[in-house]
C-alpha cells in the first residue's frame, strides 16, 4: 500500500518541522513494515507544502499506519499552524484494476 502524507505550514515553522521530523525518526524509528518512498517539498503561497510517500507492507498494514498516525498526531499537537492530510494512493495499474480495466498503452 502507498500512503501519502500532505503537510503545510508557514515558513516560520520550517526549522521546527524539520527538527521534529528528524527527532521522531531517531526516537521512534520506522518499523520494518514502512519504507519512505519519496519526499517532495514546495515553497510559496502561505509557506511550505510537503508530500511524503510511504510504502506500507500489506501484510502489516495496521503496524505501519499506526506508526504514521502517531507521527501525524505528534506534528499536529506540537507545531503551530501545521496542517496535514493522509491518503491511501493507488498506482495506476491498481486503480484501473478496480474498474476491471487494464492500463491503456500510451
Amino acid at each position: 500500500m502507498i500512503f501519502m502524507l500532505e503537510a503545510t505550514y508557514p515558513g516560520t515553522r520550517v526549522d521546527e518541522a524539520a527538527k521534529r521530523f528528524l527527532e521522531r525518526l531517531k526516537n521512534k524509528p520506522m518499523p520494518d513494515s514502512v519504507k519512505m518512498r519519496d519526499l517532495y517539498a514546495f515553497a510559496g503561497g502561505e509557506g511550505f507544502r510537503v508530500l511524503l510517500f510511504y510504502d506500507v507492507d500489506d501484510a502489516r498494514t495496521k503496524e505501519g499506519l499506526d506508526w504514521i498516525a502517531d507521527g501525524m498526531v505528534d506534528s499536529l499537537r506540537n507545531i503551530e499552524e501545521y496542517k496535514m492530510a493522509g491518503l491511501v494512493v493507488y498506482p495506476m495499474e491498481e486503480a484501473f484494476a478496480f474498474l476491471g480495466m487494464q492500463v491503456p498503452e500510451v
